[in-house]
């Protein structure tokens, strides 16, 4: 898509932005994919020693109290927050069922995500013919570890009707209720020591903190929003408590997968990232006031409708140009582009160059893929219900796989079964561009 003809339809959607639109949650959902994009950039260490050595490395193993600084890059939990109200928000005003409500939703998520998959399919199957086993692992393996957040947030939106439900019947108990089975699953898991129990946990702590979101929602139609000092307090209290918890020992301090570092709290997530939710989200609320006020402004919220034309596709895309980058700097440029040594302060002040470069592949990406998050058929016409069933089922096996189980292995084996079934589901729910479809349905515009 020609960027005059998109910036046209972002100004018609940025002019159809009804009053009544909590834009906050737009631009909240912007910061903090913005902040998993570059965070995820400056996390890779590439050095090309004299002698040709490649070390890679994150950078959170060298700086210095890494551990507590990922509380302030870890802001996943913002996006599951975000996500609950906007789907609580948006299944109030669905004119369809519930089951094309969900198809839908599944294919805006799932269909920028397809050509991830099958791309470092090809790619692994040619490069490991060219080069080190390892490299080719490591590659893929950085470029499709996102797909797990789909997975998860995926399985949420196919129990979204249900959970809203729950919502509207018992309210701030069914928070309770997942804050409890996490914390039992905990204790199941690092104190007992059951094997593979804590992985329910994707469920239940991002289920709390997708059931906050529908608190969200629920508080702002009673005008019932909590002060910005009462945000503040809460969102001091929570982060005290995990203060508490932390040096205490009883949970780790990590909130990411340092290498190296020891335990941490997201793989699986533990009850020390819900209080790490809270105090997020008492940032949120505090701070509505000011951020909407930026946001009311047309140049800020043309920003947030542009980028979040195309955020599942900057999500999904934007380790794939970290990969590409650093293949072509090693192998194109013979490493000349990483010969800098990590956490000098050469090495620093070259940061800004290595995220334009990045921006400029990412955006090129997104030229050639977007049209997958872009032209997206989303008619409500009704699929069988067993065909949607086991389509989204298949969607979010082969997404947890590739996030999981990993495309390849370490010797650069393909696992030829993830592919297959993210290609069946995809055609199962209609998760491929519009415009493959004979009837040539419209394609979707910039949401607002």
């Amino acid at each position: 898509m020609a960027f005059a003809s998109y910036m046209r339809e972002v100004d018609q959607a940025v002019d159809a932005t009804p009053a009544s639109r909590n834009r906050v949650v737009d631009a909240w959902r912007v910061f903090a994919l913005l902040i998993v994009v570059f965070g995820h950039w400056l996390a890779a260490s590439v050095w090309v020693e004299p002698d040709g050595t490649v070390t890679v490395l994150n950078t959170l193993e060298w700086i210095p109290y890494a551990g507590w600084f990922t509380w302030i890059v870890q802001v996943m939990p913002v996006f599951f927050f975000v996500g609950g109200y906007a789907n609580a928000r948006a299944l109030e005003k669905s004119t369809t069922n519930r089951r094309s409500w969900i198809t839908i939703r599944f294919r805006r998520l799932f269909t920028p995500a397809v050509p991830v998959i099958l791309l470092w399919t090809l790619l692994a199957f040619i490069l490991r013919n060219f080069i080190d086993a390892d490299l080719v692992y490591a590659g893929v393996l950085n470029a499709t570890l996102p797909l797990w957040f789909l997975a998860v947030y995926l399985t949420l939106v196919a129990l979204a009707p249900l959970t809203l439900a729950w919502w509207s019947r018992w309210g701030l108990w069914t928070v309770a209720v997942f804050v409890s089975c996490s914390i039992a699953v905990d204790i199941a898991y690092r104190v007992l020591d059951v094997p593979g129990i804590g992985w329910l946990n994707l469920l239940f702590v991002w289920g709390t903190v997708h059931q906050l979101g529908y608190w969200w929602a629920a508080r702002e139609d009673a005008e019932a929003l909590p002060s910005a000092g009462r945000a503040l307090t809460m969102s001091i209290a929570a982060l005290a408590g995990l203060v508490l918890v932390t040096s205490a020992g009883w949970y780790p301090v990590a909130m990411l997968t340092i290498p190296g570092g020891g335990p941490q709290n997201i793989t699986p997530p533990t009850s020390a990232v819900t209080l790490l939710a809270l105090s997020q989200i008492g940032i949120i609320l505090a701070t509505m006031p000011w951020i909407s006020r930026w946001v009311s402004a047309r140049r800020a919220w043309r920003f947030i409708v542009a980028v979040s034309g195309f955020m599942m596709t900057i999500y999904v895309w934007h380790l794939t140009s970290l990969s590409l980058t650093i293949a072509v700097g090693i192998f194109a440029l013979d490493g000349r582009a990483f010969s800098l040594e990590p956490g000098t302060a050469v090495w620093w002040l070259t940061r800004p160059v290595f995220y334009v470069v990045l921006i400029g592949v990412t955006l090129v990406v997104v030229a050639l893929f977007g049209r997958f998050e872009h032209d997206i058929d989303t008619s409500a016409h009704d699929r069988p219900m067993p065909l949607v069933l086991v389509g989204m089922t298949g969607t979010i096996v082969a997404l947890a796989a590739t996030a999981f189980v990993y495309l390849v292995d370490r010797e650069a084996n393909i696992t030829w079964w993830i592919p297959v079934v993210a290609i069946v589901s995809a055609a199962m729910i209609g998760a491929y561009p519009a415009s493959w479809n004979r009837r040539r349905l419209p394609a979707s515009k910039p949401s607002v």
